[in-house]
């Protein structure tokens, strides 16, 4: 899969840093980094101090309906988030986007890319990655815990309104087309494609 190659030579190029268009209600994450660039009309680029992979990802996991904004119906089930998680060769991605069109990257390494929603590209992919979240919901389980993906797996949190759901997959399973879970993972891919352009420009 070409898009796959694409990634991986991405994370493994370790070219991506933390690219905060919209920082405003991340002070958690910003406490950890200085600012490197002050000039407000380009996007902000940090270097955290220390890894706060963890924190953001946990940070991703506690978003709200009610803290995005979002209105939603209490008489079905609503996917309004979605987290991808990647393990490629003893790292993980983490692709998060939201029902708002917002989204970001966050990477094992301590890199990634924050705020990307800002950007038009980015926001229109983030927002189909969530609404094709909603078919898969059935797929997937309930679930209490949030823990990262095994050795070549990929797993997919479902954030609702009634709960955390998730679904995995292999990856030899993408690669060879097999998967149930393929066109999500592919619409993941795409937010991560525009996720790298932001962060080059």
């Amino acid at each position: 899969m070409k898009m796959t190659y694409i990634i991986i030579g991405i994370i493994l190029a370790g070219g991506l840093v933390f690219c905060l268009t919209s920082c405003g209600n991340k002070s958690t994450a910003s406490d950890k980094q200085s600012v490197v660039d002050q000039d407000t009309t380009i996007p902000k680029v940090h270097q955290t101090k220390e890894n706060a992979f963890e924190g953001l990802r946990n940070m991703a996991f506690s978003a709200t309906p009610e803290q995005l904004g979002l209105s939603l119906p209490t008489d079905k089930t609503i996917v309004y988030g979605i987290i991808m998680d990647w393990e490629m060769g003893g790292a993980t991605a983490s692709t998060v986007a939201y029902q708002t069109g917002d989204a970001s990257l966050y990477l094992s390494s301590g890199s990634g890319v924050i705020g990307g929603g800002q950007h038009k590209n980015v926001n229109s992919a983030a927002k189909q990655f969530v609404n094709l979240a909603q078919t898969f919901l059935v797929k997937a389980s309930k679930t209490k815990t949030k823990s990262l993906p095994l050795k070549d797996e990929v797993k997919f949190y479902f954030l609702t309104n009634e709960g955390i759901y998730v679904g995995k997959e292999l990856m030899k399973n993408f690669e060879n087309n097999s998967s149930s879970w393929l066109k999500l993972f592919e619409e993941g891919n795409i937010v991560l494609a525009e996720l790298r352009k932001t962060s080059e420009e």
